[in-house]
């Protein structure tokens, strides 16, 4: 089947489902749809909103409404403590003043939960997306938009399994896991070529008792990274690397207002091009929940942790703080506040940027199967890079739709 008869075919079962989730708003359809042993279960998303910044731009700053449209169709198999899933989707967006920009994505997702018996389990997952990137983030980020006249698009694959020999009720336990990206940008050549690349990744963590529910943790990971082409005119030369994590810590689930994990350690990025320095320094990832109340939960997660550069530089060094918080003030009313701050290094270049966000949320449940959203959202960049700094004012509302 060709790409174009694939997302034909694609649009087709989404539509269907999105028609069936409407028709449901009259009441007339169970939740989910039973044929034999499969379930299938149709949603719709809807999301209309009013950016001040559409490009997220320094200078000539473009407003617009947004329609944001997501049908989704799950089929699933519950087989006792197994599940296997398929999901397909669609998202569509409208810009009632840049129709330039008006783009659909595709994605395909497959998982899979297995039990082999009570201490050997296997998850698989796989994804297929074919997208693109809105004009001034990814690749097009700062004046680069001004240069481009549609948004980048790009496929990408990415599948994995994971094993885990034990439980949490073991004394020890091991997870192993592999993991597969593929990126390919499919406009621009000209300079999107040089940054196509693919990934595997490889990981195993050790958990061992220390308390009941209270474990102690040994992480390594390896990424190898290799990139499809080598611009002969970057004096760096070639983006490959080979990246190495060694993580420890704890994770719990003791009390029943705390849970979480935090682990430390220290990472190592080695390129391939003697022209490109090795970037390591210490690493984190702490995520830790508390819950005062049963209808309040608060979350600060942490991380630093290296990535693949979208422009400047040899890589990305992150460092991201983030603070959530819902609340559940009735059984239909619900709020939800976040707050994230990042810092970005871009090694071996100049480039240094500052980056804040912040959402408020505030969702009332109508009906079992019908959710209206609406919120306030704030993006706001600052570098040393002037042409990347941007602010971002969005105000949004929502529908959720579904059997």
């Amino acid at each position: 089947m060709s790409s174009n008869n694939l997302k034909t075919w694609l649009q087709r079962v989404v539509l269907f489902a999105g028609a069936s989730a409407s028709l449901a708003t009259m009441g007339v359809e169970p939740a989910n749809v039973q044929l034999g042993a499969f379930y299938i279960t149709p949603t719709l998303d809807i999301e209309t909103r009013y950016t001040d910044n559409l490009f997220r731009s320094e200078t000539d700053e473009e407003s617009t409404w947004i329609v944001d449209t997501l049908p989704k169709v799950q089929t699933w198999l519950q087989n006792g403590n197994n599940r296997y899933s398929a999901t397909l989707q669609l998202q569509d967006f409208r810009y009632a003043s840049s129709h330039d920009d008006d783009f659909t994505d595709y994605q395909g997702n497959l998982d899979v939960h297995h039990e082999f018996n009570a201490i050997n389990t296997l998850d698989m997952f796989g994804k297929w997306y074919s997208g693109h990137e809105e004009r001034g983030t990814g690749l097009s980020e700062g004046n680069v938009v001004e240069r481009i006249d549609r948004p980048i698009e790009l496929d990408t694959i990415d599948y994995g399994a994971q094993y885990t020999i034990g439980n949490e009720q073991s004394s020890a336990r091991v997870v192993a896991g592999y993991r597969y990206y593929d990126r390919e940008y499919q406009n621009f050549r000209n300079s999107t070529r040089f940054r196509d690349y693919d990934q595997d990744r490889f990981d195993v963590t050790a958990f061992y008792a220390i308390a009941p529910r209270v474990d102690v943790l040994a992480e390594v990971r390896y990424i190898e990274t290799r990139y499809s082409a080598v611009n002969r005119f970057d004096r760096g030369g070639s983006y490959d690397n080979d990246e190495y994590n060694y993580l420890v810590g704890f994770a719990w689930d003791a009390t029943a207002k705390t849970f979480g994990s935090i682990k430390l350690g220290w990472y190592d990025r080695e390129y391939e091009s003697a022209a490109r320095d090795e970037d390591d320094g210490f690493s984190w990832e702490a995520d830790v929940f508390y819950k005062p109340r049963s209808y309040s939960i608060f979350n600060l997660e942490t991380k630093r942790f290296s990535q693949e550069t979208n422009g400047l530089g040899d890589s990305i060094d992150t460092q991201e703080y983030a603070f959530r918080w819902d609340h559940d003030w009735n059984s239909r009313s619900h709020t939800r506040l976040e707050a994230i701050k990042g810092d970005d290094d871009y090694t071996g270049s100049f480039r240094s940027d500052d980056r804040w966000s912040a959402e408020a949320k505030y969702v009332y449940k109508f009906k079992r199967w019908f959710d209206l959203s609406g919120g306030y959202r704030y993006e706001d960049r600052d570098s040393n890079e002037r042409s990347i700094d941007y602010s971002q004012n969005v105000y949004f509302i929502r529908a959720d739709l579904s059997l």
